[in-house]
């Protein structure tokens, strides 16, 4: 409902402005003496701004049906409208100017002709220029009203959509509302109060006048006889007492005329002003009769009018009647009217002058302030000077003098805000090129600058889902040297070796291959294929490239790759699969030396499949720490000298998984520090225990990974074990492989200087196997040297093998240093190596590596007795 409403409010108010059309047409305010004022064309110009032209046009046209239609009335009201049509033509053109001021326009020159042909027929004199006056002013203070309500009055609430502008009333606008209202108003109630004091001042003397004649007549003819009324004589009386500004006339009871000075009224006639008068308003001492009929035209009515005053001649039976023509007075209050609407005009011109002059000043300040603080903000923050204007008027100087203050504020809330600005700039330059590192380095590698896993997977699954019937490879490529030289040379060395790779598999991009980086030494090659074929040939190119060997500090490294290739969609339809199948194919590869590349099948899928299900086994085993210890013992001359503890792997779904199996993998997946550091602490504490128990106290040796030789942890974690265990550090035996000594021997020398500060004994494990060389024999502090079963194996049958392991065995006389030979199987490498003067002996020939119990059994066995 409240809708309905809201949507019909211009609609109510259009019904409104037309009944009030109506309304003022049908009531005229007509004021003594036939002053006629109409205020209809206040409605009109409202419906015609707020409506537009045709709508104020048609209700002016509709509005005749409600006006008395008499000449005068209609002329008048068809010049109403010719006014709304000559000012809303003004406004229809676009032209910009005031309400006002047109319609003034219009009075002055058509309004004023109109009225001119409107009235001069009836009128002459002052009577016409009256007329024409009193309706300029009632036509000028009703545009006035109108345009005062526009100003003033939010007619726009009635409107929908903006279709009228908001109230905007400017200063000079209110000022001359103000002006045009203080002239006006004061000079229509001083009209009015001066006309009516007029009025009652002049009828009252001619009537003290009338009275004084009327008495004068009575009691000079109250003593007649009736015979004498009937001669000249009464007539004479009459006329001796006559004056211009009356008309006495003497009628009998029956209105017989005896005598009269009108010459309107015949003696011996009967005459009753009532047959053509008729009675508009009765006063104390008169009345007011208006002649009947001519309503056309009130002012003319009005000026055949009289005052009427009547008296009895009671003893005659006569009575004596007084007319006084109202057209005098009219004629004096009109003069009256004339000259007060001079003294106006004059007092408006200098009013308005006046006021233009103050307007001006005041407005000229107005303009100053408005250009000052016009575009405030931009000449604040471009650091223009500001002048501020010095105004006459209080009001304005203290409000420029706080507009002032308050740009002097905002100026340094702007430089502030500038630098806050440009702080934010700097930021957000930095916050962009943040985010393009960011996003680089998610999508991008770091070392090579090349795609990283992530891109590989929006790539890959971009081109299944962009081309799902279309074939391409993902090669996947693993460096085979790469752990060696990190553990040899260097990380540092492995990054480069990295970045060369990288370099080389460049040659390899183009709109139809990308290459990737997934991580450590994994690179992959995703290659959209038209035949099969295409793959042959990338790889016959990839394998001379590779052929040439890199130079990485000094070294010149020769890298081989072992790589897999899966097909889509024939190796799988989603990245998951294509993926695990290539990584297969790529382990296949390597297990077959890492030379040649596979595609893969599915026979390889179960191979594969064994590896991750150790690889999960053991993070399972490690964490819960299932391992056993077994031991192996080493024999001098037929007794037990020390042991080595060895880890074994029993799983209850693989059952036995050989350490050969599961080491390498637990150190590619980085378990084996745990397993070391499980190994260590087992050890120890086996040992301590076996001591406790009295068996003989022989140093147990364990085997620790070079891995253990890249962290800071090595020596806390023997410390740790000694700790834990309670066992002396001179039963405890580190074995490392030579490998530990080809990388960064400084650092490596200060750990076994630390270990062998502690206590601990050390020994080279696979001696000769690996990166033999002799200095760090030289440098490093070590206690032992095992001999690997590749140089033991059928030593007594081999003359070449047996002067090698002579020369090792002199070697290490010379240096102090204790041999151990491992892997002895026939009593011919036993004799050998003891003929030798090889100190300890290991092998299966004496003993398997045996679990707890019954190593606890051997050392029984072995305490009084020598085995030979």
């Amino acid at each position: 409902m409240s809708k309905f409403i809201k949507w019909n409010s211009e609609v109510l108010l259009f019904v409104l402005l037309l009944g009030l059309i109506f309304l003022s047409a049908s009531f005229n305010m007509t004021f003594i003496y036939g002053i006629l004022f109409t205020f209809t064309s206040v409605f009109l110009f409202l419906m015609l701004r707020l409506f537009g032209l045709p709508h104020a046009v048609i209700a002016g046209l509709l509005a005749f049906v409600f006006i008395p239609h008499h000449y005068s009335y209609v002329a008048l009201h068809a010049l109403l409208i010719v006014e709304i049509l000559f000012v809303g033509n003004f406004f229809r053109k676009g032209r910009r100017a005031k309400m006002f001021f047109v319609d003034a326009f219009f009075w002055m020159t058509i309004g004023f002709i109109g009225i001119l042909f409107i009235n001069h027929t009836y009128l002459t004199g002052s009577s016409l220029y009256f007329v024409i006056s009193k309706t300029i002013v009632n036509g000028l203070f009703n545009v006035l009203v109108a345009d005062m309500l526009l100003a003033y009055v939010p007619f726009y609430k009635f409107f929908k959509n903006n279709k009228i502008n908001r109230n905007n009333v400017s200063i000079h606008q209110f000022l001359s509302h103000i002006t045009f209202i203080s002239i006006l108003i004061p000079f229509f109630f001083s009209v009015v109060a001066n006309v009516w004091n007029a009025k009652d001042s002049l009828v009252q003397d001619h009537i003290n006048d009338v009275k004084k004649s009327v008495n004068l007549i009575n009691s000079e003819i109250s003593n007649w006889k009736k015979e004498d009324l009937q001669t000249s004589k009464l007539n004479d009386v009459v006329q001796r007492y006559q004056t211009n500004d009356f008309d006495t006339t003497i009628i009998d009871a029956n209105n017989l005329v005896y005598a009269s000075t009108s010459t309107n009224i015949s003696i011996q006639s009967v005459y009753d002003w009532k047959t053509n008068f008729d009675l508009y308003k009765k006063e104390k001492d008169y009345i007011v009769i208006l002649p009947k009929g001519d309503d056309g035209h009130p002012f003319r009515k009005w000026s055949r009018g009289y005052y009427l005053y009547t008296e009895e001649i009671e003893p005659l039976s006569m009575k004596i009647m007084v007319q006084i023509p109202i057209s005098q007075y009219q004629s004096i209050l009109y003069n009256i009217f004339l000259k007060q609407l001079g003294y106006s005009v004059l007092f408006a011109i200098f009013i308005i002058m006046f006021v233009q002059k103050v307007s001006g000043i005041f407005m000229n300040n107005i303009r100053q302030l408005t250009l000052a603080t016009t575009h405030l903000p931009q000449k604040l923050v471009q650091n223009e000077e500001i002048e501020w204007p010095q105004g006459h008027v209080s009001e304005l100087r203290m409000l420029s003098k706080n507009l002032r203050e308050m740009a002097e504020k905002l100026g340094e809330l702007f430089r502030e805000s500038n630098e806050m600005n440009n702080k934010l700039k700097e930021q957000t330059e930095q916050l962009i090129e943040s985010e393009f590192r960011l996003n680089h380095l998610a999508f991008y590698d770091v070392l090579t600058g090349l795609p990283n896993r992530r891109h590989f997977q929006d790539y890959v699954n971009g081109l299944i889902y962009t081309q799902p019937s279309k074939q391409f490879a993902v090669i996947f490529i693993d460096i085979n040297q790469f752990k060696q030289v990190n553990d040899t040379i260097g990380h540092m060395a492995g990054d480069q070796l990295l970045q060369l790779v990288a370099d080389q598999l460049r040659i390899f991009h183009n709109e139809r291959s990308y290459i990737f980086r997934l991580g450590g030494d994994e690179f992959v090659i995703v290659f959209s294929l038209e035949k099969k074929e295409e793959v042959h040939e990338m790889l016959e190119q990839m394998q001379k490239e590779f052929s040439s060997p890199f130079t990485i500090q000094g070294h010149l490294l020769y890298v081989t790759a072992s790589i897999g290739i899966s097909i889509y969609p024939e190796n799988g339809e989603d990245i998951d699969s294509l993926v695990k199948s290539a990584d297969i194919a790529m382990y296949h590869s390597k297990e077959k030396g890492g030379s040649v590349a596979h595609f893969f099948n599915e026979s390889m899928r179960n191979k594969y499949e064994d590896r991750l299900l150790i690889e999960n086994s053991l993070r399972l085993v490690v964490d819960k720490g299932d391992f056993d210890l077994y031991y192996q013992p080493k024999f001098q001359f037929g007794k037990i000298t020390s042991m080595e503890a060895l880890i074994r792997w029993i799983d209850p779904e693989l059952g036995f998984v050989s350490p050969g199996t599961f080491i390498p993998i637990a150190e590619e997946i980085g378990l084996i520090l745990q397993i070391d550091r499980w190994s260590l602490i087992h050890a120890c504490k086996q040992n301590k225990e076996w001591q406790d128990q009295g068996y003989p106290k022989i140093p147990v040796s364990v085997n620790i990974s070079a891995k253990q030789f890249q962290q800071d942890s090595l020596v806390s974690m023997v410390k740790e074990a000694l700790e834990v265990s309670g066992l002396a550090p001179e039963y405890i035996k580190l074995e490392i492989t030579e490998s530990v000594f080809i990388k960064n021997l400084d650092y490596v020398a200060n750990i076994v200087k630390q270990l062998k500060e502690i206590g601990v004994k050390i020994s080279i494990d696979d001696f000769g196997k690996g990166y033999s060389s002799l200095y760090p024999l030289l440098q490093l502090p070590i206690d032992e040297i095992k001999i690997d079963r590749q140089f033991i194996s059928d030593i007594d049958q081999m003359m070449k093998k047996s002067r090698l392991v002579q020369s090792i065995l002199s070697m290490a006389k010379g240096l102090q240093l204790n041999v151990v030979a491992e892997g002895i199987e026939t009593i011919g490498e036993k004799n050998t190596l003891m003929q030798m003067g090889c100190d300890e002996l290991q092998g299966y020939l004496f003993s398997p590596p045996v679990n707890a119990q019954e190593m606890e059994t051997l050392l029984s066995e072995y305490l009084s007795k020598k085995y030979i």
